[in-house]
């Protein structure tokens, strides 16, 4: 057994899921360890293993209890976290650049975010277009990808009255995150812009997201004449 200690991390969630607590959501040696965890389980494809994802610190994984135990589990994991990655963190997950059009058409909360927040319109798409974000956790719906963390001054809560559809590429923000709306559902977030085109295709047999955990996202500010161009280009024949 190797000294990172992940067997007393380890806890049983239900009769045949376990789950890891890595470290914290936003520290690169949790991200790296996803990042080793994908490599490893694309090279041995364990037997044991059903499914696993990973969301803000925490591995959850789907076993076959019959086959494996808890300490075979934690001696695994601590083997692959101390191997080295096969690529340096950054290289395999580079950053994306999504082009959003913070239009008022689009925003539709950017009004109510700026007198919440007191902050001016264009200081509030500032504060949300000039960092770089982590995708920390992906779900909800396929393509929903959480990415933190947003400037402090534009940290809100959900809203009161949640919208029974937010359009499909809208940019939203909640506490201290921001996400993409993949299709059309609810949501309680403050839509403060949009993406055109799509970050996820969806077909019969497969299902094609742009954003996965560790990717790096850069948002990048556009008209509604160049929002219009890219939807026309990516418009399907």
């Amino acid at each position: 057994m190797s000294n990172s200690n992940s067997q007393s991390l380890i806890t049983w969630v239900s009769e045949d899921t376990v789950e890891a607590h890595l470290g914290p959501p936003l520290a690169d040696q949790t991200l790296i360890k996803i990042e080793k965890l994908d490599q490893w389980v694309q090279a041995e494809d364990p037997v044991w293993l059903v499914d696993y994802c990973y969301g803000f610190g925490v591995l959850s994984m789907v076993i076959r209890p019959e086959l494996i135990l808890t300490n075979q589990i934690s001696d695994i994991l601590d083997a692959v976290f101390s191997e080295p990655a096969c690529t340096a963190y950054g290289e395999s997950h580079s950053l994306i650049e999504i082009p959003v059009c913070y239009d008022p058409s689009f925003g539709l909360d950017l009004q109510s975010v700026s007198s919440l927040t007191s902050l001016s319109v264009d200081d509030l798409i500032a504060a949300h277009y000039s960092r770089d974000y982590r995708v920390l956790a992906t779900g909800f719906v396929p393509g929903f990808a959480y990415l933190g963390e947003t400037d402090n001054r534009i940290h809100l809560p959900r809203r009161d009255v949640p919208r029974k559809r937010v359009p499909a590429g809208s940019v939203a923000i909640v506490e201290n995150q921001t996400v993409i709306y993949p299709k059309q559902t609810p949501g309680g977030w403050h839509i403060i812009g949009r993406m055109p085109g799509c970050v996820v295709s969806l077909s019969e047999h497969l299902i094609d997201t742009k954003l996965s955990v560790g990717m790096t996202v850069r948002f990048k500010s556009i008209s509604v004449d160049e929002f219009s161009q890219i939807e026309a280009t990516n418009a399907p024949d």
